[in-house]
This record gives C-alpha cells, sequence and structure tokens, in this order.
C-alpha cells in the first residue's frame, strides 16, 4: 500500500482542509516551476554570456593579429634600396654591391652624396608597362652610356604596377621577380636583361610571357646561372617584388619629389630628386633634364632615394 504524500488530508478531513491542501499542492508546484524557469534562464544566459565571450574573444585576436606588423620578405643581393644601382667603373657601368635586405627588415636608400660628381637618375618601371618600352627604346642606350662615363648614377627599380594588365598572369610580378634573381645572382648583366625583356616586351592586357619564355630571354642577354631559374620557378622574391611596389607607391614618405603621390605611374623618372616632366620617348628632353641638373648642383648633391 503507498505512502500518502505529505500533508495529504486524512480520508475524514474537511472540505476546507482539502482545499488548504491543494493550495499548498499548487504553491509547491509554482515554487517547483519557478525554480525550474530560473535555473533554465540561468543556464541560457550563462550560454549566451559563453558565446558572446567566446566573439569577442575571436574578434580580439582577428583585430590583434591585423594591427600586427607584417613582417617584409627578404629581398635580392645588390637592391638594398629596392633598386639596383649602377656607376662608371673603367669607363663601364658597373653594379654597386649591397647585402640582401633581410627577412623583416627595412630597405636603405642610397645615399648620392657618395656620389657627387654624377647626377642621380632614379627610376620605376614596370615589364609589361607599354610606356616604359617606348622610354627605354627611346633612352636605355644614351642611359647606359651616361652610367659608364660617370655623367650619371643610375638606380632601376621593378615594381608590378601592371599585374592586372595581364589576365590573372601576374606578368608584372613574374618579370620583375625575375629581375631581382639577375639583380641577386648576375647583377653585372643586369642592364643587358633590362634591355632585352623591354625589346622582348609583351601587349599590355595580355597573358604575357610564360617563366620559360623569360629564363629564355634572360640568357640571350647573357644569364647563366641557373640559380635565376630555379629563382623564376620558385618565385622566390615576389612578395618582395609586392611589397617594394607598396613602398614605391606610397607606403614611405616621398617628399624627395616634387609631386603630392609617390609612384603613381610607369615609368616614373627622378632626376637630382625631382621628377621628370618631359616626353618619354624624347632623348633631347631627357638629356636636357640631366644637363641642367648637373649645371645646378654639380652632380647629384646630396639628393637619396626614399626609405622605401
Amino acid at each position: 500500500m503507498s505512502k500518502k504524500p505529505n500533508n495529504a488530508p486524512s480520508p475524514g478531513a474537511s472540505k476546507k482542509q482539502r482545499q488548504q491542501h491543494i493550495r499548498e499542492l499548487a504553491r509547491q508546484e509554482r515554487e517547483r516551476h519557478e525554480k525550474r524557469e530560473r535555473r533554465v534562464r540561468w543556464a541560457w544566459q550563462g550560454g549566451i554570456g559563453i558565446i558572446i565571450l567566446a566573439v569577442v574573444a575571436v574578434v580580439v585576436v582577428v583585430i590583434v593579429t591585423s594591427m600586427k606588423p607584417a613582417t617584409a620578405a627578404a629581398g635580392p643581393k645588390n637592391m638594398a634600396s629596392d633598386g639596383i644601382l649602377f656607376t662608371s667603373e673603367g669607363g663601364q657601368p658597373v653594379p654597386v654591391e649591397t647585402a640582401a635586405m633581410k627577412e623583416g627588415g627595412s630597405p636603405t636608400p642610397t645615399d648620392f652624396s657618395s656620389y657627387k660628381d654624377s647626377v642621380s637618375v632614379v627610376m620605376y618601371l614596370d615589364y609589361m608597362c607599354p610606356i616604359c618600352g617606348q622610354f627605354e627604346a627611346a633612352n636605355g642606350e644614351m642611359l647606359i652610356q651616361l652610367a659608364a662615363s660617370g655623367d650619371i648614377a643610375l638606380e632601376l627599380h621593378p615594381i608590378s604596377f601592371l599585374d592586372r594588365a595581364s589576365q590573372g598572369t601576374e606578368y608584372s610580378t613574374r618579370s620583375a621577380n625575375a629581375m631581382a634573381a639577375v639583380a641577386n645572382y648576375q647583377p653585372e648583366v643586369f642592364l643587358a636583361a633590362n634591355t632585352a625583356m623591354f625589346t622582348s616586351q609583351p601587349a599590355e592586357n595580355s597573358e604575357g610571357l610564360t617563366d620559360d619564355e623569360i629564363w629564355s630571354i634572360l640568357q640571350s642577354a647573357g644569364v647563366t646561372d641557373e640559380n635565376v631559374k630555379k629563382a623564376i620557378d620558385n618565385e622566390t622574391y615576389s612578395d618582395w617584388v609586392a611589397e617594394a611596389t607598396d613602398r614605391a607607391m606610397g607606403g614611405s614618405d616621398y617628399s624627395y619629389l616634387d609631386t603630392p603621390a609617390a609612384v603613381t605611374g610607369t615609368p616614373t623618372v627622378v632626376i637630382n630628386g625631382v621628377q621628370y616632366q618631359g616626353g618619354i620617348d624624347d632623348t633631347s628632353a631627357l638629356a636636357k633634364a640631366i644637363q641642367d641638373a648637373a649645371a645646378q648642383s654639380g652632380g647629384s648633391g646630396s639628393e637619396e632615394t626614399p626609405a622605401e
């Protein structure tokens, strides 16, 4: 026989006692319900709180990660300024050797005050850029001769300004990467390779040249080191190219230019710290600009390329 519930009325209980018992059971049930509701609410609120905390934690991680400075990519040797510099030695243009920029490092601007007898000519170029090709065709030989004679200190900066114009193949990056490899392994043939790359320049908005075609062109210009081919295949300097391009296009203080922006297009030519505004294919105008700079300063003066 089962036990009767606590406080259950006896068989002879009055109607009033039974009503009180019912009310008591109802009260107890309400209390149990309220306690259960509170537990559910606390659990729910606790779960929401955990979710919110988790979301906040993720957001904080994302923000903190995004605020951390990216580690700069290692660069090639002989391009410590993001460009390769040529000066005169024995009547020939010779590259100035520099150590490679280490991963996480910063470029070192060229101190042109060391070449006071020479006008500084700094060029930013893209191997997909047709105007760069026109500039090279009109002025390339003259600039090499002026570098050989010591009249100018010539610094070339390959950048990837026109990756968007190669149908997704990123030809500007790939060609600049290849030339960075030449600077690293065979800098003495960089100028010849530069001329060859523009002589065989693909049309803008085409897919550009394949890596094998680039290597073939470089070989025709005297590149023999197989490490250059490996760097082309492995895109060894592609990250550096991207970062050097960002630096050239405004990531640093370019107050050395007479324009408010840094490099906004290619070619950009800077003569003794002043951006050349003459005709791209007007050899006489470029020669006069260099002569005028030499007359004004007796050479390059103390101008520097930017700390890119």
